[in-house]
């Protein structure tokens, strides 16, 4: 953090933060394009952290449904610039790394029982993988594994900083443990099944996130460019539901987008036959892995 100035702050520097830094303005802009877009938002409530078990607060968490699917987004704003930039660095994303998972949960009375009943230890959800070919996330594209910000000092020296940004995507991914519990719970609050995705998002502004390639040997396999969305390899592992009655869960990506990248992605979730909720891969049914 930089050694403060130590002069009196006025309305002038106050103005000057808000039309330049704030991050709440940035996320209210969220907060509209995804209400436009048909999600139920909450904006800025509170939740433990379930690694350090501090109180944190979260920016957005909006969820969206389609029958029995349902998309429940953890989603964290930083208004970055053009002058310190978000750099994603990727690499061909291996076969093991090529899945995502779904919670599946359902009342304990869908399913059939082989011993006698125990209620407090019936299952309500399981977690459906959905592997090679069928996940969006295809074997050998480019997929991030490294990210940090960069600018220019005074002097006109580089400098780089990820610190900022890695806080707020383990925000993300933090605030998605508390989406997959409600997941868990869904089917029996319901009596009724349902199909979910969780995905923690990382969203900053137009113009300021950018990607390069490399091949696994080190190889640059080209220039900088700007990008809309970037999916970043996360293998998140968390438990989802009560620990006698849910299920593990691995987050495999996060999304890094732009605000329109954001807009685009949040249409096509729900796109038939889509890799988000493949139908043939889903009509074999369910993996469970608790």
């Amino acid at each position: 953090m930089a050694k403060q100035k130590g002069s009196q702050i006025g309305q002038a520097d106050l103005i000057e933060y808000l039309n330049t830094s704030s991050d709440f303005a940035f996320e209210l802009r969220c907060l509209e394009l995804m209400t436009g877009l048909g999600f139920r938002c909450r904006h800025g409530g509170s939740y433990s952290d379930p690694v350090t078990k501090k109180t944190r607060q979260f920016d957005l968490r909006a969820q969206k449904s389609d029958g029995k699917l349902r998309v429940r987004c953890a989603i964290e704003c930083k208004s970055l610039t053009d002058t310190f930039p978000l750099l994603v660095m990727r690499v061909p994303r291996k076969s093991e790394e090529s899945f995502h998972e779904l919670i599946l949960s359902y009342h304990p009375d869908m399913v059939e029982q082989s011993f006698p009943r125990i209620p407090a230890l019936e299952k309500r959800c399981q977690t459906v993988r959905i592997d090679p070919p069928h996940s969006i996330y295809a074997v050998d594209a480019f997929v991030g594994k490294s990210s940090v910000q960069v600018g220019r000092t005074r002097e006109n020296s580089i400098i780089a900083n990820d610190a900022e940004v890695f806080d707020k995507w383990s925000q993300a991914l933090s605030s998605a443990v508390d989406l997959a519990n409600e997941a868990a719970e869904e089917g029996e609050e319901q009596n009724d099944s349902c199909l979910s995705l969780i995905l923690p998002v990382l969203v900053v502004p137009d113009g300021t996130l950018w990607q390069t390639d490399f091949q696994s040997n080190g190889a640059r396999s080209g220039d900088p460019v700007q990008t809309n969305r970037c999916s970043f390899f996360v293998d998140q592992g968390i438990f989802a539901g009560d620990h006698l009655q849910g299920t593990n869960l691995t987050v495999s990506h996060l999304e890094i987008t732009t605000l329109s990248g954001l807009e685009s992605l949040m249409k096509d979730v729900f796109v038939p036959n889509n890799s988000w909720f493949p139908l043939q891969e889903l009509s074999g049914g369910a993996n469970e892995n608790s």
